[in-house]
């Protein structure tokens, strides 16, 4: 045999048994149905419209308990109260706009006038992308004292949240000012 057919020759694809076809087939109608279940599932995983209705009023309610409770732990720096509404990384978020107000002696003191939930987008029943607008009266303070140092009243925020429910309760996984309005 020359050197050209013996190269031919190493390249030929076997012949497969009937068996090994037969095989093949199960294993190809196995994953069509395995992508099939798993396209059904993901389907499934949609929260109906009944249960985005009701997955906004939670939300919104969910927030609407939240905030103040934020704006006391920019008051008083305690963020414990905020461990069963919002993951560590966020109360860490807090604690260090805190610690950086008090290094310039200062103390931020919100008040949330009002909340209006703009879009709630879920996925999967245990994560949601949340925009809200909130009208906030802003003080900062001096330490120590009631003394204003400057003030923002009626100052209108869209706010982009990220919520998981954890344990079947929403958590705040990071909340994030998206565009400040002074309403002024």
């Amino acid at each position: 045999m020359t050197e050209s057919l013996r190269a031919a020759e190493s390249h030929r694809v076997p012949r497969t048994s009937h068996s090994d076809r037969t095989g093949l087939r199960r294993t190809v109608a196995a994953l069509a149905f395995l992508s099939l279940a798993l396209g059904v599932l993901a389907a499934g995983c949609k929260p109906s419209p009944e249960e985005k209705e009701a997955n906004r009023e939670e939300i919104a309610a969910f927030l609407k308990d939240y905030l103040p409770k934020m704006a006391e732990a920019y008051r008083t720096g305690d963020t414990e109260p905020l461990a069963g509404y919002a993951a560590q990384k966020e109360r860490e978020a807090i604690k260090k706009r805190v610690r950086d107000l008090a290094k310039q002696g200062q103390i931020l003191s919100p008040k949330l006038d009002s909340l209006q939930v703009e879009n709630v987008t879920t996925w999967s029943r245990v994560n949601a992308y949340v925009t809200t607008v909130e009208v906030w009266d802003l003080r900062v303070l001096a330490a120590g004292s009631n003394t204003v140092l400057r003030q923002e009243l009626n100052q209108s925020n869209r706010v982009k949240y990220q919520l998981k429910r954890d344990g079947g309760r929403w958590r705040i996984f990071w909340r994030q000012l998206e565009k400040a309005y002074d309403n002024n």
